[in-house]
């Protein structure tokens, strides 16, 4: 075990439910480990700025006891949701310092998977800086990370992977280089088993999701103007949320479907529907495609490298509600098409393995 080549994954947040980018860390975590490398998760507690922050002390002092206490009665959990194949080291610290890290050495390869986690491995010396990577999955404007502090964490020397091609211009633009190393689908988890000339134009799914950036009262917007012209219209929904308030009659709400019910969700559906302003490399309209699903979607960096306009998807710009309205009764109304895009997609969708995926990343981590 001594002589194992060591890789720590970070992760800013415990995960109690599935997170699309967590996911795709765990995939390569798993794979690594199958690999024969000694892999570690670490989960941190708070931000690696916690003791800079507004707060009290009587509150920060609580926040450092209550971590303490609940990770000596075994409270803390994360990553419980995803099937690992082999074993995990798996780590609870309170923030990412000097001490979170004393368990590693110099041999140690890092990696960073969020701008949160990033920013306090810079300051790790004892990791040299050639095994530091840092897997960036989306622009991570949210909480209290401002562009001047990602575009930064882009700079940082760490050896970039990303995701989606709109992503390693982000991080060209900050200064820095990146390997591009696109998602990879799991084939035998999503595909199809309902033929696609056999569905309903009218069966439609989509993601419901409480991030705003998601847009999803846009896609509901367009339905409901789509419902007005095809009144045999619906809709199943899922998501990890509980189910949204004011739902229309024809809409079905899945929450955090088992796989069989979710496969099915996929199989049923004619056209996915997806609206967000901003994606990574977004998964379910991916899936979906796997499924055999004609996409409909908003044309931004997140679907752009697998939805083509007019090939192997039809895209309108975001915020455009009748747009993508009238993209959605384009292929109700027309069948062909429907088919025709659905086919094209599930086509072009077959290049992104998890095989082809992890032989990316292995060749990043051991060139």
């Amino acid at each position: 075990m001594a002589d194992k080549k060591q890789i720590v994954f970070l992760f800013p947040i415990k995960d109690v439910y599935p997170i699309g980018g967590f996911k795709i860390a765990y995939q390569y975590a798993d794979f690594f480990a199958g690999e024969g490398y000694d892999v570690h998760l670490v989960y941190s507690h708070v931000r690696y700025d916690f003791w800079k922050r507004s707060g009290s002390f009587t509150f920060k002092l609580k926040t450092l006891l209550g971590f303490f206490y609940r990770l000596k009665r075994g409270q803390y959990k994360a990553g419980e949701w995803y099937a690992f194949k082999n074993r995990m080291n798996k780590h609870f610290v309170f923030r990412f310092n000097r001490q979170a890290f004393s368990q590693y050495n110099q041999n140690t390869l890092v990696f960073a998977t969020a701008v949160e986690t990033a920013v306090p491995l810079a300051d790790i010396k004892k990791i040299p800086l050639k095994n530091k990577y840092y897997l960036i999955q989306d622009y991570e404007l949210w909480h209290e990370n401002t562009d001047g502090l990602i575009m930064k964490s882009y700079a940082l020397g760490f050896n970039n992977i990303v995701i989606a091609n709109w992503l390693k211009r982000k991080v060209e633009e900050a200064g820095g280089k990146a390997s591009l190393v696109p998602n990879g689908l799991d084939f035998a988890y999503f595909h199809i088993t309902n033929p696609i000339e056999k569905r309903t134009g009218s069966e439609i799914c989509m993601l419901y999701h409480k991030d705003e950036r998601k847009r999803c009262e846009d896609s509901l917007a367009a339905l409901k103007l789509v419902h007005q012209e095809v009144p045999e219209l619906h809709v199943s929904m899922f998501g990890n949320p509980e189910k949204p308030e004011g739902l229309p009659e024809w809409v079905s709400y899945y929450r955090t479907p088992e796989h069989s019910l979710h496969l099915e969700i996929y199989n049923r559906a004619a056209i996915f529907v997806a609206a967000s302003n901003k994606e990574g490399w977004a998964l379910p309209p991916a899936e979906s495609m796997q499924c055999g699903c004609a996409l409909v979607c908003t044309d931004i960096g997140g679907f752009a490298d697998y939805a083509i306009n007019g090939k192997t998807a039809l895209t309108s710009p975001v915020y455009d509600v009748k747009a993508l309205a009238a993209n959605i009764l384009a292929l109700i109304k027309d069948d062909a098409k429907r088919q025709q895009i659905a086919r094209a997609g599930n086509e072009f969708i077959q290049q992104f393995t998890l095989e082809n995926s992890f032989r990316l990343i292995k060749e990043c981590v051991e060139s």
